[in-house]
């Protein structure tokens, strides 16, 4: 993972914006949008949170964002974003600059960089030593 993204009406984000306008102002555009259109929208839409936090395995801080592709009804509606191997995540982070890390390469191991999310079966990489 490299960044956390929580829906505009998980519970982070509403305390964010009470303080942040820009989150406030974010939550308020999306109110109006339908999970359909939230899920089929092109363009990925986010703000940042101004949060980071500490992904469990590795100990590294994440930032964390509000974004209306993941839907607060879902799950838990946060994701720990893998935006090699989600199309959602990496279109997500390619419109914001966000690092994109590898961790499946092809199964004979290349893991040449990456234009699109690579979602298919492979070999582990950059997982840390219990996996590689």
């Amino acid at each position: 993972a490299t960044y956390v993204v929580v829906a505009p009406e998980h519970p982070l984000a509403r305390r964010v914006g009470e303080s942040d306008s820009a989150v406030a102002k974010y939550i308020a555009e999306t109110a109006s949008k339908s999970d359909l259109d939230r899920t089929s929208a092109k363009a990925k839409s986010g703000v940042p949170a101004g949060e980071s936090v500490v992904h469990p395995l590795t100990g590294e801080r994440l930032p964390v964002w509000v974004a209306d592709y993941v839907i607060g009804s879902y799950g838990t509606g946060a994701v720990m974003a893998v935006p090699a191997h989600d199309e959602r995540d990496f279109d997500f982070a390619a419109a914001h600059g966000l690092p994109v890390k590898r961790v499946v390469a092809e199964p004979d191991g290349a893991a040449e960089a990456l234009e699109e999310a690579f979602t298919e079966h492979g070999v582990a990489v950059n997982s840390g030593p219990l996996v590689d």
